[in-house]
């Protein structure tokens, strides 16, 4: 038998502690699952409010109104393939130049350094950059979601960090044996780097993922269009018929109204779930390596 002393006794901190991130926590979480349940209600009925933990009139016609959407097939292809190919891309270009960064005897390492964190801090600018992408014959083409994306030094000092605290005495003994730069740094290096590689992924592929702007900006092509983009014209269109609807007056507007289940709001609840969704399943599998160490056990003293 365990004497009483020898349990740990539950202090008036880790009480008030847990209930601040128990609060925390659903202070995060409800939002967002406020939308999943205005997603599934009455648009109509979502107008009157008061829908807070679970849909009033459960519908699914928010989801069919996304789902029916001519181009919505095509739009999911063009999201998953500038996702996927610019994620991968940009993880072997960066991890290249940071390869070859994180070595100090590199000549000039610190013009290059500086060069890159200006652009951290500085772009080229809108018209600039429109110019450019113009010139490069990139204009309507799937190059210009992959290209522009290849690099980012803030994505480049994640790396280089990372790979500063990595022993040289895993590049040492590859040398040793014959391996050139290319095979210590895909074969050796990045295998114990995957929480840098899972992290710089991560954010690479929520942005290409989210992306809307570019779209707008340089494809003309409905072929082009992904997702995001689908979305924000047809959330633009719903809220362009409601005015319509708005103008009418009188009597008019109710027989409108109630004819249709979906409004703007309910509708950008459900794209936003939809959008979310990929994100949101992919974080799960990446999480581990977020708080795990790789390193332990790679050098043996």
């Amino acid at each position: 038998m365990k004497k009483a002393h020898e349990f740990r006794r539950i202090k008036p901190f880790d009480v008030v502690n847990a209930a601040v991130l128990v609060l925390f926590s659903v202070l995060v979480v409800f939002p967002f699952y406020n939308c999943i349940v205005l997603s599934f209600n009455n648009g109509i009925d979502a107008m009157a409010g008061g829908i807070y933990f679970w849909p009033r009139q459960f519908t699914l016609e928010n989801y069919v109104k996304v789902l029916e959407q001519p181009i919505f097939t095509r739009a999911a292809v063009n999201s998953i393939a500038r996702t996927v190919v610019t994620t991968a891309l940009a993880i072997v270009f960066t991890a290249m130049y940071s390869f070859v960064i994180s070595h100090k005897a590199l000549a000039f390492r610190k013009m290059y350094l500086t060069l890159g964190l200006v652009t951290m801090y500085f772009s080229g600018g809108l018209i600039p950059t429109y110019l450019l992408i113009r010139d490069l014959d990139l204009i309507d083409s799937f190059l210009v979601y992959v290209l522009p994306g290849l690099f980012s030094m803030f994505n480049a000092v994640l790396f280089t960090s990372y790979f500063d605290g990595i022993s040289p005495s895993l590049e040492e003994s590859a040398k040793i044996d014959g391996a050139n730069e290319f095979r210590i740094l895909f074969q050796i290096i990045l295998p114990v780097a995957k929480p840098v590689v899972a992290a710089v992924g991560l954010f690479v592929a929520v942005g290409q993922w989210n992306s809307w702007f570019d779209t707008m900006l340089y494809t003309t092509n409905a072929d082009l269009e992904t997702l995001s983009y689908m979305f924000k014209k047809m959330i633009e269109t719903m809220q362009y018929l409601e005015n319509q609807i708005a103008q009418v007056g009188g009597e008019n507007i109710q027989s409108m109204m109630k004819s249709q289940e979906v409004t703007t709001i309910t509708l950008q609840m459900a794209a936003m779930v939809i959008t979310s969704f990929p994100i949101i399943a992919l974080y799960p599998a990446l999480q581990k390596y977020f708080i795990q160490g790789m390193m332990i056990g790679s050098v043996k003293g």
